[in-house]
């Protein structure tokens, strides 16, 4: 999704997701509506990276992830796995950071890897390249586009930067 500020694009992203009410209409995400009984949304079949950052500071990003990952039902060995690769792709500093510690560019990151974690097979991101440098963006769009090509993955993004909507398939 690309929009001018305050257009509506976070609030639509927030109604995808269950976490706000709709003052009319319908939404129905993955066969169900958002916050239904047994509708999937919001839980392990979303990941969601909210345009604020929603983090435990006094936590580590290691202690972030095996959070996480934990909440999606994953073992700890397939988190630490996962983790690896998200802290390599993202470049993120050391896993035993505080989020408290971390730039904000870095936090953002952090909650774009919660997101990533479990592998879902639907990713809501809202702004995810905000403060990011351009060879990280554009690493971070080649992950997106493949991970939507390889297989039953939906991905929304919500972005200000026309040539990354271009990008978008």
């Amino acid at each position: 999704m690309l929009g001018a500020s305050g257009c509506g694009k976070t609030t639509l992203l927030s109604c995808i997701v269950g976490r706000r009410k709709l003052n009319m209409g319908e939404i129905y995400v993955l066969g169900g509506r958002p916050g239904g009984k047994g509708s999937g949304v919001p839980g392990k079949r979303v990941g969601y990276m909210p345009q604020e950052i929603a983090l435990f500071g006094e936590f580590s990003i290691k202690e972030t992830m095996m959070y996480f990952g934990w909440i999606f039902g994953m073992c700890t060995s397939e988190i630490e796995e996962r983790l690896q690769f998200l802290l390599n792709f993202l470049d993120l500093p050391s896993q035993n950071r505080l989020v408290k510690n971390l730039s904000g560019g870095q936090q953002r990151r952090v909650s774009f890897a919660v997101a990533l974690m479990h592998d879902p097979e639907l990713l809501i991101l809202d702004e995810p390249t905000v403060g990011v440098d351009p060879l990280l963006r554009q690493s971070i769009w080649n992950h997106l586009v493949q991970i939507t090509k390889d297989g039953n993955k939906t991905v929304i993004i919500t972005t200000h930067y026309i040539e990354e909507a271009r990008q978008a398939h």
